[in-house]
């Protein structure tokens, strides 16, 4: 499995979160993006400013859908979020990083 499929998969799990799933579906939808920004911070080259701010980026994902403490923030604000990072994923579609 390519990341390319990853990336495809993820995208689809979080747009499934705008419909009404039960509350262990959104606990896997945060495992799964920790796990896809993980691997992507874990993979950045930091020599370059740009790459530091992609960085940046990725630890506060990371730190927003972690799955231990829960943000008190309302269902709407998740949707948006989850909304946010799917077209971002999408606009970052099998580029290399």
């Amino acid at each position: 499995m390519n990341l390319k499929n990853i990336q495809i998969g993820l995208i689809i799990v979080l747009m499934l979160c705008l419909l009404p799933m039960p509350y262990g579906y959104y606990t896997i939808v945060r495992i799964c993006t920790v796990v896809y920004f993980g691997y992507l911070t874990f993979n950045v080259d930091t020599k370059s400013n740009k790459n530091r701010k992609v960085l940046f980026f990725y630890i506060a994902i990371i730190i927003l859908f972690q799955p231990f403490i829960k943000l008190p923030v309302g269902r709407l604000i998740w949707n948006i979020i989850d909304v946010v990072v799917a077209i971002w994923i999408l606009l970052h579609l099998g580029k290399k990083r």
